[in-house]
């Protein structure tokens, strides 16, 4: 099993927020859980150093309008 990491980042800045962390036998099944945890914030998953898959927000009414 290997450790993941899910940074939540904001929108405007770019900075980390936040983070969960996963546990997952490999990346295919760490992204398939992390998509789960998508948002209004783009996520990155990370496995060590290594960025595994970036996450864009799912689109709202308000940002379809936009």
């Amino acid at each position: 099993m290997d450790y993941y990491r899910l940074y939540t980042m904001n929108r405007s800045s770019g900075h980390i927020e936040s983070f969960d962390e996963i546990e997952a036998a490999d990346d295919a099944e760490a992204v398939r859980l992390a998509a789960g945890h998508v948002g209004a914030q783009p996520l990155e998953l990370w496995c060590r150093n290594r960025k595994v898959r970036r996450f864009e927000p799912e689109r709202t009414l308000t940002n379809a309008a936009e």
